[in-house]
């Protein structure tokens, strides 16, 4: 196993709960097996009482198995196996501290605003937001990698009987739950569209505002977003989504000429580009 790919896998292995010592001699494990704790110390380097104590934590957590002899000796658990019994702890632990702890959150944070960084964690928030929709959520999304990473918590929703409605100046596949869009060509832009903006507002009780890169993945610390359950930015952030709808709907009824004479001159600026736009990609 080459010397980066044995990192990674160590780091993934940090990420499940297991310490890197650990990680390590179930890594030399496999290699070689059935060993005693003297031979694999020898074959990897590492110190033999640390190894002795490695296997025995990997024995408790289900990742390693003693054949009893004189001296003992030890094997690997097939991998799968192996996370099955990492999973089932975590699970059992995450069920404890949850029945223990969850009547400890009784601050009311309705009028804290929260800056959330990196693009998992605003994913995980958004899918959170998604989840705890009783009645409606809007959304105002401009690209369709960013719509993917949520789309199957949203048809769930969706198909729950939860009234959706999402705008977007692009074209998008939303699986069948409404969409309002001028449909413009993913590789058009304009400066007045920010495409890595998503809005997102639940039951007019929580909003958040996020820039989500599309091409970034993991931890990328460019993705920002604040969320609240501030009244006045869940107002704000709803009522930005329904008038982009509002606009939209207007300008497929009115036509281009009779809504420029309806709006300010910004948005009859973007409204103008948009139209050549669509006439090009004719």
């Amino acid at each position: 196993m080459a010397v980066g790919e044995q990192h990674q896998i160590i780091g993934s292995f940090e990420k499940l709960g297991l310490s890197a010592n650990e990680a390590k001699v179930y890594l030399a494990l496999l290699e070689n097996h059935p060993i005693t704790g003297y031979q694999l110390s020898k074959n990897s380097g590492i110190l033999r009482p640390v190894v002795y104590e490695m296997l025995n934590r990997l024995v408790e957590k289900g990742g390693a198995r003693i054949i009893k002899s004189n001296p003992d000796t030890y094997i690997p658990v097939e991998i799968d196996e192996f996370l099955k019994n990492i999973e089932s702890d975590f699970s059992e632990a995450k069920k404890n501290i949850s029945k223990a702890l969850k009547d400890f959150f009784i601050v009311d944070n309705s009028d804290y605003f929260w800056n959330i960084i990196g693009k998992k964690n605003i994913i995980n928030a958004l899918l959170k937001m998604i989840e705890n929709a009783q009645k409606e959520i809007y959304l105002s999304i401009q690209t369709q990698e960013n719509l993917d990473l949520i789309i199957k918590s949203l048809e769930e929703k969706f198909k729950n009987g939860i009234h959706i409605d999402i705008f977007s100046y692009f074209q998008l596949e939303t699986r069948g739950i409404t969409l309002y869009s001028y449909r413009l060509d993913p590789s058009n832009n304009l400066p007045e569209i920010l495409k890595n903006c998503i809005l997102l507002s639940v039951d007019g009780t929580e909003s958040i505002l996020a820039n989500v890169f599309p091409d970034q993945v993991g931890e990328d610390k460019n993705a920002k977003a604040v969320y609240s359950k501030n009244e006045s930015f869940v107002s704000v952030i709803q009522k930005n989504i329904i008038n982009l709808i509002y606009h939209f709907r207007l300008w497929t009824y009115l036509g281009t000429d009779k809504l420029k004479a309806l709006i300010n001159n910004e948005d009859r600026k973007l409204l103008e580009r948009i139209e050549k736009l669509i006439s090009i990609n004719k």
